[in-house]
Parts: structure tokens; sequence; C-alpha cells
């Protein structure tokens, strides 16, 4: 019982915290929708890194921890791009970590926009360690043992994008698994949870831009969340933006290009509901380098 009420409290965290397949998205997936969708490979015209790193709820004990790592590039076919990102993920007593690979193909639709599709297969290692939950009987045989699986992945991801717009569709994995289920995860892809994004980019005047955006994500056990982004473009300097989710939760992010190729960005998320007055909120701090070889000039997309 008393692994069952510990499971119960983890899960709503987990569920209180993110909308898709990890924590990493929410924040910042304006910056990196290859972390959302794998046919946004490429989509930068050379080899794009982007590493985060993200912690929720701040002053409340075990809550979410999160980095991320992600490469990709169209290949010398430029047809043809390869991707890659690895995770971690602690909450509490349990880790996820992972890494897939992007395999895609995309075509010109006209001669400023690509339509692009993507395979992610993968594999995640689910682990919980229960020697670092408080018992008050050590000798508790319910969590005796340390339980961890590991999970097939398979993603698929389908985009259309231009440099002023960009909308897409993806699942996070036809193969599907309990968290906490030691059990190998099942192909069922009606279980599946799929992410849609997409947005649009207005010019007003020289040297500002303002961009909507939103992703929204549906699965048959939670329905349909999504967020809804607002952000300016100074220069193709600054960047500022605000979004509001379904579950009443807001978000402020900043970003600076320190060169053409160098993109630092941060963001927070302000606690919402009976959780505040207990947590400072959370923080995402992120960093993007493009190896570009074939763009003249910074590009203001920002996956």
């Amino acid at each position: 019982m008393k692994r069952l009420l510990i499971i119960a409290v983890v899960s709503l965290i987990a569920n209180v915290c993110s909308m898709a397949q990890n924590d990493l998205i929410v924040g910042q997936y304006i910056h990196n929708q290859f972390a959302v969708n794998p046919a946004f490979a490429g989509c930068r015209d050379g080899l794009t890194i982007f590493g985060s790193w993200r912690k929720q709820l701040v002053g409340i004990e075990n809550t979410p921890m999160s980095m991320l790592l992600t490469a990709h590039a169209p290949m010398k076919k430029e047809n043809i791009t390869l991707g890659l990102q690895v995770w971690n993920q602690t909450i509490h007593e349990s880790q996820n970590t992972g890494a897939e690979v992007e395999i895609g193909y995309r075509f010109n639709v006209t001669e400023k926009s690509w339509l692009s599709f993507a395979l992610l297969p993968g594999v995640s290692l689910k682990s919980n360690n229960w020697s670092k939950v408080h018992l008050i009987n050590p000798n508790d045989d319910a969590f005796a043992e340390n339980t961890s699986n590991v999970t097939p992945l398979l993603g698929f991801g389908m985009a259309w994008y231009g440099r002023q717009f960009f909308v897409g569709a993806s699942v996070t994995s036809l193969f599907v698994s309990d968290d906490f289920d030691r059990y190998d995860a099942e192909f069922a892809p009606a279980d599946a949870q799929y992410v849609f994004t997409g947005g649009y980019m207005f010019n007003v005047g020289s040297d500002f831009k303002v961009q909507p955006s939103v992703m929204a994500n549906y699965s048959k056990k939670n329905d349909v969340d999504y967020a809804a982004t607002l952000t300016g473009i100074w220069r193709n300097l600054v960047w500022l933006d605000a979004a509001y989710t379904s579950k009443n939760e807001m978000s402020f992010g900043a970003a600076y290009q320190i060169n053409p190729r160098l993109r630092v960005a941060y963001n927070y998320g302000l606690t919402t509901g009976d959780l505040t007055g207990y947590s400072s909120g959370s923080h995402e701090i992120s960093l993007q380098y493009d190896f570009v070889y074939r763009v003249k000039a910074v590009n203001p997309k920002f996956f």
C-alpha cells in the first residue's frame, strides 16, 4: 500500500509538470522543434547542437530534473536528414534515460519550403531506486527490490516548414508502457501520444518580428493539452516570449543571439494553484550552436 501511495504521488508530480514525452519540451519547444518532432531535423541548413537543463518546482524536494542533448543536420544530399537526441530525467527515486536516432527524408514543396518525413527509433531505460524512499519500516519487503526495464521507442513525424512558418504532427513512440511497469512495452498506436505544432512569423517594421505558435498533445489517457506562445524578436538578436497552457500555467522566456552561431535561452515557469507559496517556479536554460555552412545570415527561425 505504501508503495502504491508513493507511485501515485510521483505520477501526480510528473503529470502536473509535463505536457509531452518529457519535461524538456514545454519551456523551450519554440527553440528546439526537433525535440518535439523528428521531421524538423536539418531545418536550420547545417549541423545544430542543442543542450538544455530544466528543474521544476524549485523549493520542493525531489521534483523533476531533466537534461537533453540533441543534434541534427541535412546530409550532403540535403534531402536526407540525420539526428540524435539523448536525455535523462529524474523524479524522486525514478530515473529515465534514453537515446533516439532520427532518419528522415524531405523535398521542396516550393522554392522556400520543405515537406519532411522522419522515423525516430530508440531505447529508454527506466529504473526505480526504492532505497531512496524513507521508510518507517526499513525491512518492508515491498521496497526490498529495485526495479528497472528497457523500453523500445519508435517515433514518427511529418512537417511542412519555411522561413516564416511551420506546421507539424508527430507521435512520440508507437511503443507504450507505464513509467513504473517493469514489463516490456507494447506496440499500441491507439494509446500513443500525438503532438501537433504550428506557427507563423509576422514582420512588424524592419527591426521587429512577432510569432504566435501553438503546441497540442493528445493521448487517449490524458485527452488534449495545449500550450500557446507569443514571441517577439528584435533585430534577430533578442527573443522574448510568454506562454499559456490548458493547465492554467504560464511561462516566460528570453533568448539572446550571442553571435550568428550561438544562442542562449532561459525560461521561467510560474507556479500556480495549490503549489503557490511552496515553490519558486520552474527554470530551464539552454544553449544552441549552429555549424552553418549554407545560410549567409542569421536565420530567425526558432526550430
